[in-house]
């Protein structure tokens, strides 16, 4: 291993004489675990990657691990490695009773080799190192951004890092509750994960402050798998850990008045507990509660829809949930610890019946949360998103013999990342006149000569980088309904053409454009013609036909 990329006292392991892996960090919680590292085959290719939890009873859970993530200062130490820009992975696991007694890490290689790496030392070792290891890894992707010379994308990522892991005063602080005294309190449910849910959130939280409000956000640090309460006012904001979650109630006491505002509950360990001190709360303090639905997590704990096979579902029958959640691989759902569709929706259902309003952003949400909660669907508000307009880009299609087809934003497993990537491989294949550029990342290895990926961008700058990369479509690639399109928005003010899968509000809105058009084909191949085909409706005899 290059000491340039692992530290002396990280966890390495030879698991085969082609295949490097490094565990750079590992945070546990009395209900789960939250890791990352990156992985590489000298030989081949790692197809797969699932964390095995081994119970004392003889129950093996298998888990899947999130792989192809941007790994830059990999990539500076393997650049003859094709995958190693993509070489890092992501795993998390929960457990509702006692946890495992030992862990796999299990690579399944596309050679048809199963690598296995025992996490049982790496675990042990978590608690007291997690914040010298956490710090060490940040460190390396840096260097990996300024030896590329990215120095842009590093600042804007240290930015978006620091608001989703505000640094912890002392857990329960005294500031806490001075702070709170004799206001009137907003406490805020969330995750702080990013993505629309917090920016939506913060919108609120700055009109609350303004208003005179203190704000009590109750929320998760996945990286060190603690809770955390960050208090904000117009003196400025307080963060600190929390444990347990039951001492946020002792806190508010001093409030003149406390309303809850639940926004998102996804990453939360166990988050039945999370539910049952909104409720205490609520009882309390008298407050108003609202629901807001910004994913489906309170339908299942798949909060993207996706299945057990990874297709979305469509909220089907109980029966069919009842089959399908207990062999769900994806490693939010194995977080919440629950595999029973009937016990998640009698606990949901509870908060839904003490809400004063449940709140959807798309006429798509409230269907899909009418197969799950009828009655609660029929009271649902429908208040969509105020999106502020970007600027209307110059499209220069017809001067160019290239398609160049723009996706935006972190491409994550459910944003699309697999479509992505199985169109770039389509595009090299059949040699069109077509290339993709992701204006932010993709968490899938694409061909280079297909595909560019800009990294982080700021929203005001959109306009600029689609004009400077002269995108002509606009692809949304989500495999999941989307509660609400921000980016759907966002191109609709530029006036650029998209396409997008046959799926929720991102459907909806983009059906109803003139210059969009909705795929009825996810594979690679499909996907391409029905690009080409809707170029050429717009632009006749500008693009060959592929032989």
């Amino acid at each position: 291993m290059t000491s340039g990329v692992a530290a002396q006292d990280q966890h390495q392991s030879d698991l085969h004489d082609t295949l490097m892996c490094q565990i750079d960090h590992i945070a546990l919680h009395p209900y789960g675990l939250f890791g990352y590292g990156w992985a590489l085959d000298k030989a081949g290719t790692i197809s797969h990657a699932t964390l095995e939890l081994k119970y004392a009873d003889g129950r093996i859970e298998s888990v899947d691990v999130s792989t192809g993530r941007v790994r830059e200062e990999v990539a500076i130490v393997f650049p003859h490695h094709a995958q190693a820009g993509q070489s890092g992975f992501m795993l998390m696991a929960g457990w509702s009773g006692v946890p495992p007694e030992n862990a796999d890490l299990v690579f399944q290689l596309t050679d048809g080799r199963v690598v296995r790496n025992d996490l049982h030392t790496a675990i042990s070792q978590a608690a007291p190192r997690a914040g010298v290891a956490e710090s060490r890894y940040l460190l390396r992707r840096a260097w990996g951004y300024v030896r590329r010379g990215k120095l842009t994308q590093l600042v804007q990522k240290a930015i978006r890092y620091g608001k989703s892991n505000p640094r912890l005063g002392e857990p329960d602080d005294p500031s806490v509750s001075q702070r709170v005294r004799g206001k009137h309190c907003r406490l805020v449910i969330d995750h702080s994960m990013g993505g629309g849910a917090n920016l939506f959130r913060e919108r609120l939280v700055k009109q609350w402050v303004e208003a005179g409000d203190t704000v009590v956000l109750l929320s998760f640090k996945v990286a060190s798998m603690e809770p955390f309460i960050e208090v904000r006012d117009g003196a400025g904001s307080f963060a600190s850990a929390l444990q347990p979650l039951e001492s946020l109630i002792a806190l508010l006491k001093p409030a003149k008045s406390v309303r809850l505002f639940f926004n998102c509950a996804v990453s939360f360990p166990n988050p039945a507990l999370i539910q049952q001190l909104v409720l205490n709360v609520k009882a309390r303090y008298k407050s108003e509660l609202i629901v807001a639905m910004h994913d489906y997590f309170l339908v299942c704990p798949s909060n993207f829809l996706l299945d057990s096979t990874g297709v979305y579902c469509g909220v089907p029958s109980i029966s069919q949930c009842e089959s399908c959640l207990p062999y769900h691989g994806d490693g939010f759902v194995s977080l919440t610890g629950e595999r029973s569709i009937t016990n998640w929706r009698s606990v949901w259902g509870d908060l839904f019946n003490a809400a004063d309003e449940i709140r959807c952003f798309s006429d798509s949400t409230r269907r899909l949360l009418g197969r799950a909660y009828p009655e609660v669907a029929a009271r649902a508000t429908l208040i969509p998103h105020e999106v502020p307009p970007l600027r209307t880009v110059r499209n220069s299609r017809a001067e160019e013999p290239v398609l160049t087809i723009g996706v935006i934003g972190s491409i994550s497993h459910h944003k699309g990342a697999g479509v992505v990537a199985d169109l770039a491989k389509a595009i090299a294949a059949s040699g069109a006149g077509v290339r993709i550029v992701v204006v932010g990342s993709v968490d899938a290895w694409c061909p280079p000569e297909v595909v560019t990926q800009t990294g982080p961008y700021k929203q005001d700058d959109l306009p600029k980088i689609i004009e400077k990369h002269k995108i002509n479509i606009a692809l949304l690639p989500s495999i999941c309904p989307e509660t609400f399109s921000f980016v759907a928005h966002e191109i609709i003010s530029m006036n650029l053409p998209m396409i997008c899968l046959d799926l929720g509000a991102q459907a909806d809105i983009v059906r109803s454009q003139p210059s969009g058009h909705v795929s009825a084909r996810q594979d690679g191949p499909g996907l391409l013609e029905e690009i080409i085909a809707f170029d050429r409706s717009m632009h006749p005899l500008t693009m060959k036909v592929i032989s």
